[in-house]
């Protein structure tokens, strides 16, 4: 396998680097320094850093802009919403009494479930939170308060799209952001961040899809 080949194989992984190249922002330098350990491994001997970068400039540039216009087009349609006096509450799997306290607590409002080996996520409105720690009293593991919930709706064709939600996490972990929670649900993307870091989170992501839309004039 040739180093261009080894190249774009590698650059695969970070599906989301491909808007940043077409825009030229990317430097090529510290990439192909990123990537070396990588290509070392597909071709059974290190390469030199310059000769990567030259691989780097020499991708195709139609394939390149291409990904990115999907991309863009994607978050050109998205829309962002924002709802605070959220919390989160963590519940063991298996814990006695865990789905009727839910049932009880979530009769209305946002909510989101998420459910891993060992734990649920509940994320719901402060008073549904409360009402579920009342319930199940000591059954809670952990409670999680000043939440809000960022929602990027998007259109359907996101599901057949590679990069979306991993660039959306990228730019606010470029900005420092802690995510809390992260999910999707079909065309729909919830970031739950603590209260203080709503409105920049809401400022960051409204930025990037504004810069998708072609200008009104």
């Amino acid at each position: 396998m040739n180093l261009s080949e080894a190249t774009r194989r590698a650059l695969e992984k970070y599906p989301y680097l491909d808007r940043y190249m077409a825009m030229g922002i990317i430097n090529n330098r510290g990439l192909a320094r990123e990537i070396k350990g990588e290509l070392a491994k597909q071709q059974e001997s290190e390469p030199n850093i310059q000769s990567i970068v030259t691989s780097l400039r020499r991708l195709p540039q139609k394939k390149r802009h291409a990904k990115a216009s999907d991309l863009e087009k994607i978050l050109a349609r998205s829309v962002v919403n924002l709802k605070y006096d959220m919390a989160a509450a963590t519940i063991a799997v298996g814990e006695r009494g865990a789905q009727k306290a839910i049932k009880q607590a979530l009769t209305e409002g946002t909510y989101i479930l998420l459910q891993g080996m060992e734990s649920l996520t509940i994320v719901a409105d402060v008073a549904s939170i409360k009402e579920l720690k009342n319930t199940l009293e000591t059954g809670i593991l952990e409670i999680y308060s000043d939440l809000a919930i960022v929602v990027v709706k998007s259109p359907s064709e996101i599901t057949g799209t590679s990069g979306v939600l991993a660039h959306l996490a990228n730019i606010l972990a470029l900005e420092r952001i802690n995510i809390v929670e992260m999910m999707s649900s079909h065309s729909e993307t919830a970031f739950i961040v603590a209260e203080k870091d709503a409105l920049r989170t809401v400022d960051v992501l409204r930025r990037e899809i504004k810069r998708s839309r072609p200008p009104v004039i």
